[in-house]
């Protein structure tokens, strides 16, 4: 009689856990795996940008500061000179971004309506920069397949607009590795549903207590040459960075933008 009620209870317990077992991920479990990976919760980052036109090369070193929880982002050129002092904030609440001229000496506003616009002569966006749109919050998520990408097996998710959510594109297709999550590459459409940008994700390494792509390249679809040559195009290399550290709030105020 106990070895009876025994099994049954056994086999009740099995069964509660077998449907967990194997259950496949949603787009959103992978998007959320993925962000955390690369943001953290904190991240403090230097890095070199370079913005490769048609006949110049320019690179730009820059400090960066993000809080994914607080929706706050701060960002500083530190070289060359002519563009050190340059800075960037973002306060999601506010949804603004403010950027101090150092040879101005003030600071102006760049409406939500202007974070499409190229930073800095990059193919980078001013959203892209201070990360004002969140790929958790502003889109719905849809798995759209596996695809090999650059020798990675890729999860395919499709990200698409809320209805309310203030985003650049129209739609993203994000490829994330099957192993990892980790991104590596992103196609990015407008309202058309014409790809206007592809972001590609590469060398992968450890940096602080994680596996990252340590190099991000840009490639704006309009400037590619008529063989689709990618000739044009900015890379941000990351240098050094670290996860999850303490940032003190007076980080994203006003008044470290206007410092002198």
């Amino acid at each position: 009689m106990r070895n009876s009620i025994a099994g049954t209870c056994l086999a009740a317990a099995l069964a509660a856990l077998l449907p967990s077992v194997g259950t496949p991920r949603t787009a959103y479990d992978i998007i959320r795996s993925s962000d955390s990976k690369v943001r953290g919760n904190t991240q403090i980052a230097e890095m070199e940008i370079i913005i490769k036109g048609r006949r110049f090369t320019r690179t730009l070193q820059m400090r960066s500061w993000d809080n994914r929880i607080a929706k706050k982002s701060f960002a500083e050129i530190t070289a060359p000179a002519k563009e050190r002092g340059n800075r960037f904030l973002l306060i999601s609440g506010e949804r603004l971004m403010w950027h101090y001229n150092p040879i101005m000496g003030k600071e102006t506003k760049i409406h939500p309506s202007m974070m499409l616009q190229e930073w800095m002569g990059s193919d980078f966006t001013n959203d892209d920069i201070v990360k004002e749109s969140s790929i958790l919050e502003d889109y719905t998520h849809s798995l759209a397949g596996k695809k090999t990408v650059d020798g990675h097996e890729c999860n395919v998710i499709a990200l698409t607009p809320r209805p309310k959510a203030a985003v650049v594109w129209g739609k993203i297709l994000y490829y994330a590795r099957v192993s990892d999550d980790l991104p590596v590459r992103q196609e990015m459409f407008d309202q058309r549903g014409n790809v206007k940008k592809i972001l590609t994700c590469s060398e992968f390494k450890k940096m602080h207590d994680r596996v990252i792509p340590t190099v991000y390249k840009m490639v704006s679809v309009d400037k590619l040459d008529r063989d689709g040559r990618e000739n044009q195009y900015t890379k941000m290399i990351i240098k050094k960075i670290a996860f999850n550290v303490r940032i003190p709030d007076s980080v994203f105020t006003l008044r470290n933008l206007k410092r002198k």
